[in-house]
């Protein structure tokens, strides 16, 4: 290692202020695509830090949102790149918010507001990293490159598109996927993968209106219908019942399941404290933990809506009943071939009536295999800055569209678990710790990636 550490820390804490004023500056902006907030305020904002920091920026317009594209070339052999979104997930419930979610807030070392870990901080955070790099003795022995879209949270349709119409933006000798980050006293966990994610609404319909409970034994009931449905694709066990639905699956590789005899056994904490539990489900641990939670394909009903659920008794029979379903896919699994499968068995198992709508924003699942060099520096640099080796994860039980990226270049994210980031929830936060040390970390890797 070339870099000074403390020299890092020391540059990071010195900007720490105009770090987090960055911050409160762009969760100010917001930026939810499901709600079409405008996203021109937050294009121009991004501009703004980029250009006063000497990047040359282009906007890529796309059917959705916008691309933003962040350039310094420093005139070196190899590119580190980017990939964040300043999009974000809808605030509510707004009455479970303890400070207004477009206003950054500061309580107990925290930092809170929309987007401040998923994923406006870890924007600021990479922009920042590569501006200690700039200011250290050592500076960057690499060209950056950001891209910034603002779909990810709704299907990244635009990225789609920008991706296909430039391909050689998206070649890089390393990607940090969102953001990469290690505390002192923390493991960190190194994802080098991404399971696939493709999402159906499941639609069963009855008569024109809703009916009269008494009327039941002569009305179809479309959330019985539903409800039988589904109890067809998957078992007790947790396996999926779909014919042919398994034979593409990949099935984990030796080095894969010897990563995770390497774990120490207290790698599972973080997700008891996350929970609140002390059991998964079906007991699953050790081995078997981490091979279905990050390796193995999955069905999971997302949500259900049928009839009257308020107060009091509403005796109805209902017109329709929907789900929202979502199967997380592996490698070798295709979106459509999933779609096929499914429609198939539906109609095979005497559900032909019910509808199903592929929603837009599948993924195809993608991996950076764990032994490239690029994991390799990341891993190192963790191990550096938190004292611990980091969890080195095949794969994550989430999705995203790095399949995009895969193709061109190699990807990883890291950080350690923070149960109280609540991320997609009320009361988002980050602490200022891993804030600092993300920006010390990400001014490592420019430094080191030489």
């Amino acid at each position: 290692m070339t870099y000074d550490k403390e020299k890092l820390l020391k540059i990071v804490k010195k900007t720490e202020q105009p770090e987090i004023a960055c911050l409160e500056r762009l969760i100010a902006i917001p930026t939810c695509y499901a709600k079409g907030h405008d996203m021109k305020p937050m294009i121009a904002q991004l501009t703004e830090e980029f250009e006063k920091r000497e990047y040359k920026v282009q906007t890529f317009p796309t059917s959705g949102a916008p691309v933003v594209v962040a350039e310094m070339d420093l005139g070196m052999d190899k590119t580190l790149l980017f990939y964040n979104h300043y999009d974000v997930q809808p605030e509510e419930p707004l009455d479970e918010w303890k400070s207004p979610p477009f206003e950054l807030r500061s309580r107990n070392g925290r930092l809170y507001g929309r987007g401040v870990a998923d994923d406006k901080g870890p924007i600021v955070a990479n922009i920042f990293g590569i501006q200690a790099a700039l200011e250290s003795d050592y500076e960057p022995r690499c060209n950056v490159r950001f891209i910034i879209e603002g779909e990810e949270e709704t299907g990244c349709l635009g990225i789609e598109e920008f991706c296909n119409a430039n391909p050689e933006l998206l070649k890089s000798d390393g990607c940090v996927w969102e953001g990469a980050s290690a505390v002192p006293g923390q493991r960190s966990e190194l994802y080098t993968g991404v399971k696939g994610c493709v999402y159906f609404e499941l639609r069963a319909k009855g008569f024109a209106v809703d009916a009269h409970s008494g009327d039941a034994p002569i009305v179809i009931n479309p959330a019985w219908r539903l409800v039988w449905a589904l109890s067809t694709l998957k078992n007790q066990n947790e396996e999926i019942l779909i014919d042919g639905y398994y034979d593409d699956v990949v099935p984990p590789k030796k080095e894969e399941l010897q990563l995770f005899q390497q774990y120490p056994p207290d790698a599972i904490d973080p997700y008891k404290q996350k929970y609140k539990t002390e059991k998964f489900l079906l007991e699953r641990d050790g081995m078997e933990f981490w091979t279905e939670l990050t390796l193995r394909p999955t069905c999971t009903i997302c949500g259900l809506s049928s009839g009257w659920t308020g107060p009091e008794a509403k005796t109805v029979v209902p017109k329709e009943a929907i789900a929202e379903v979502d199967f997380r896919i592996v490698p070798n699994q295709k979106v459509e071939r999933v779609q096929k499968l499914l429609r198939e068995h539906l109609d095979k198992k005497g559900f032909a009536d019910i509808e199903i709508k592929l929603e837009e924003g599948s993924y195809e699942a993608n991996k950076t295999p764990f032994d490239h060099p690029f994991v390799k520096l990341l891993a190192s640099l963790a191990k550096d800055f938190s004292g611990k080796n980091p969890l080195i994860i095949p794969s994550a039980g989430g999705s995203g569209p790095a399949y995009l990226f895969g193709k061109h270049t190699p990807w990883a994210s890291c950080g350690p678990v923070d149960p109280e980031c609540n991320v997609h929830a009320p009361n988002e936060s980050i602490s200022i710790t891993e804030l600092r040390y993300m920006t010390a970390l990400i001014g490592a890797t420019a430094i080191e990636l030489g």
